[in-house]
């Protein structure tokens, strides 16, 4: 009596394999039609880690009713994450987009810019050929500026949206996540710590270290004469979040402005406030408030910056080292989870 011969790979694995292609197909399904989504649903992942302790406390603690706890938190929010982009879009609004509407103005101006410079330093930034295809960059740059911060508006109210349920139903997300994530309770813990200080230092940290290097260069400002100092500060605080280039994209031409009218004593005396002063307290600030809060390489912080911007537009400053950090994460979960895990059973046979 002959036995059927074993199959090389059991059913059950076969089946396995099945289900494992099934859930990503759906799932790639889904994915490419709502990716249009994942900027703010990236962004009420962080909501909820900042706001979860204080829901807990006004629901757990003082007894608060949750709809009306969440929507306190909302709102209260919601003033901290608008309340900058209205003042960008209004600063735009009010000293950028009515000259805008006269490119022949701004072609003038930098003529007379450039004449200037080549008359007084023989530093000649532009030829002719060069000038009017530096008006169009320069308008389309501010136009570009102007639609990134009107979908800003658009993810920030996907963004609280699902925000709304995710605080309200976390309990039961949590407990769906800790029953079928493969992966062992501890390295879930881990899991919960490490995203947490992620998403502090960077919807924190990065804003946090803008804002300051905007004060720092406001402060230069005043002392050097800059004619609408507080409009420059706005500006140079949102460039600041900018990965490598940062504040400069924003003072070096204000310093080439007032070296072309004549404020020779005061432009140099900004161009060496703004490369010692404000250029350190940059590498400082960031680097160090994002490791103090995580600890997370300075080059983590800069690719993944860079990162997120192409993946998901200015608003990936925050959500590209997030990322970056979790795929390390996850190489270091999956060596756990399965080589230290071999290795155990090798050693035990």
């Amino acid at each position: 009596m002959t036995s059927n011969p074993k199959p090389l790979i059991p059913n059950s694995i076969l089946v396995q394999l099945g289900f494992l292609v099934l859930i990503l197909f759906v799932f790639y399904l889904l994915a490419s039609n709502l990716v249009f989504f994942l900027p703010g649903f990236l962004g009420a992942l962080c909501l909820t880690v900042l706001l979860l302790p204080p829901y807990r406390w006004m629901t757990q603690k003082k007894g608060w009713n949750k709809n009306l706890s969440i929507i306190a938190l909302m709102l209260g929010s919601s003033m901290l994450v608008l309340a900058p982009l209205y003042l960008l879009i209004q600063t735009i609004t009010q000293k950028v987009l009515v000259v805008l509407q006269d490119k022949d103005k701004i072609q003038a101006g930098i003529e007379s810019t450039v004449r200037s410079l080549r008359e007084s330093y023989n530093i000649d930034i532009f030829n002719e050929n060069t000038i009017s295809k530096a008006t169009e960059l320069g308008t389309q740059a501010f136009q570009a500026i102007v639609n990134t911060s009107v979908n800003s508006v658009v993810e920030i109210g996907v963004a609280y949206l699902m925000l709304y349920f995710l605080l309200k139903e976390y309990q039961q997300i949590q407990a769906w996540l800790t029953r079928y994530l493969p992966m062992q309770a501890n390295n879930m813990d881990e899991l919960k710590v490490d995203m947490k200080r992620l998403v502090v230092s960077n919807s924190v940290g990065v804003p946090l270290t803008a804002f300051i290097q905007g004060i720092v260069a406001f402060i230069g400002y005043l002392i050097f004469g800059v004619e609408d100092a507080f409009v420059f500060f706005i500006l140079t605080a949102f460039a600041s979040l900018l990965p490598v280039v940062g504040a400069a994209v924003i003072y070096i031409p204000l310093i080439v402005m007032m070296l072309a009218n004549g404020q020779q004593g005061s432009a140099i005396g900004l161009l060496i406030y703004c490369l010692v002063v404000v250029g350190t307290s940059d590498n400082l600030i960031r680097f160090l408030l994002q490791k103090k809060m995580a600890d997370v390489h300075p080059l983590i912080t800069i690719f993944g910056v860079i990162v997120g911007v192409n993946v998901f537009g200015f608003i990936g400053i925050i959500f590209g080292p997030i990322l970056f950090s979790l795929f390390m994460w996850l190489i270091k979960i999956y060596y756990r989870e399965f080589v230290e895990a071999n290795k155990a059973k090798i050693i035990e046979k």
